[in-house]
């Protein structure tokens, strides 16, 4: 039977073409409006690294000065997001953590050793230790990471993403050529794949959702170059310092490193927190960390909500859209209402003929049913378009968060049918409920 009224159906919607496709369309405007704005929220929202975001965690140390705090956050006390060289060295050493890394940031211009210099491109550098990569499972289509010799002896070596690869090398293996950053050369020792990591929550504030297209270098390589751009890099002060030497930056109390650990399980971080918070007590025998102590750790989840690089407008602007296509499907079902009522004396014939209200409303719906169904097909289409020109306008946003997944397919096609057949129930059930008698006197 249910072959039988898909093919009522069928020729139902045929021969009403114009008001069918006033449906269809309906109903994929407002879908279509929807997944667009959904499928950026959803991809903002979404957790970047499932099988470790409840080991990873960011360290935030309370190492301010004494005579004022570092800043009011939601009315109360807030302190740094990043550490001191020495703390991020001191707690890395000591290698308590499964895993951990120190995380810089610095901008200079940089080109293949065979381009000219008009050639050079300005991009991001991210000193890091090796450890970085196995961390947050980064790809590799080329190489590999640098050793921990390497990374001790801060040697010139480079790890490129497939981005800056395809900029200086055409996307070819790069692997042992030579790249000038800042002037002196580096060798290539990997290259970076397509990196799923949407946000980026390594990096800091709207950067986590830019395009993957930096260069990394060992941390103490950067210390060997004496590279720090305060135009480039967050830095926060107090004390004794000198931002033009990176050497009086290292022995001071600026914060400016991000350092990440990895634990083996999520039960180990009330450890791992009495561990820094005992380390800070033996700070504070040398006359550091003068101020109430307020250290914590955050994993991946706790530190993307605390940045709050997802703004509540983005909230709204999917409840809006959801409002729009509410809007779409009460006119749909306008539209419906006016096409069930006109078929008044097909449903009285079948009714007379021994067809039951239950056989009526399984033939109504199943039109419900393909209204929403083209109306979905139709609505991914416009949706893909959609997004695809908000990539284009947004080109320094990552392009996944431009993108649908096979998830955000099946729900789209999901919402559009089950929305379809909720907002075609009322006009199903007036339909139901025409006498035989009323529509066969009009015959």
């Amino acid at each position: 039977m249910l072959f039988y009224y898909i093919k009522l159906a069928v020729i139902s919607l045929r021969r009403t073409p114009l008001l069918s496709f006033l449906m269809i369309a309906t109903i994929s405007v407002g879908i279509a409006a929807t997944m667009i704005t959904y499928t950026v929220s959803y991809m903002m929202n979404k957790d970047p690294i499932p099988s470790k975001s409840e080991r990873l965690f960011t360290v935030h140390l309370s190492s301010w000065s004494p005579e004022q705090m570092f800043r009011m956050r939601d009315g109360k006390e807030d302190i740094p997001m990043f550490v001191t060289y020495q703390d991020a060295m001191n707690l890395y050493r000591q290698k308590v953590a499964a895993n951990q890394t120190i995380i810089s940031s610095h901008k200079a211009m940089a080109r293949s050793s065979t381009q000219p210099i008009s050639e050079a491109i300005s991009t991001y550098i991210r000193p890091t230790t090796y450890e970085f990569f196995d961390m947050f499972e980064a790809p590799f289509l080329y190489g590999n990471p640098w050793s921990s010799l390497e990374d001790e002896q801060g040697t010139q070596v480079v790890v490129l993403s497939k981005q800056r690869n395809e900029r200086l090398f055409g996307g070819r293996n790069s692997i042992g050529k030579e790249v000038l950053i800042g002037g002196l050369l580096y060798r290539v020792v990997g290259v970076l794949d397509d990196w799923p990591l949407i946000p980026r929550f390594y990096l800091e504030g709207p950067e986590m959702f830019t395009e993957a297209r930096d260069m990394f270098i060992p941390l103490q390589t950067q210390v060997n170059n004496n590279w720090l751009s305060t135009k480039d890099t967050s830095i926060y002060c107090w004390g004794d310092y000198d931002l033009n030497e990176l050497s009086s930056v290292l022995n001071s109390e600026c914060v400016w490193l991000y350092f990440w650990i990895e634990l083996n399980s999520a039960e180990q971080r009330s450890d791992y927190l009495n561990f820094v918070n005992n380390y800070a007590m033996e700070q504070r025998e040398f006359g550091r960390f003068p101020r109430e102590q307020m250290n914590r750790i955050f994993n991946v989840d706790e530190f993307i909500k605390y940045s709050k690089v997802v703004s509540s407008d983005s909230k709204i602007a999917v409840w809006l859209a959801v409002a729009f296509l509410i809007a779409c499907l009460l006119n749909c079902m306008s539209l419906m209402m006016t096409k069930f009522h006109g078929k008044g004396s097909e449903v009285g014939l079948r009714r007379a003929i021994g067809a039951s209200q239950q056989d009526i409303a399984c033939q109504f719906t199943c039109e419900a049913v393909l209204v929403g169904f083209a109306g979905g097909v139709l609505g991914l289409v416009l949706a893909n378009m959609g997004l695809s020109v908000t990539a284009h306008v947004y080109s320094h946003l990552n392009a996944q968060l431009m993108t649908m997944n096979i998830e955000l397919v099946m729900i789209t096609i999901l919402v559009s049918v089950a929305t379809s057949i909720l907002f075609g129930g009322y006009p199903i059930y007036r339909a139901c409920q025409i006498q035989p008698s009323s529509q066969l006197k009009s015959l």
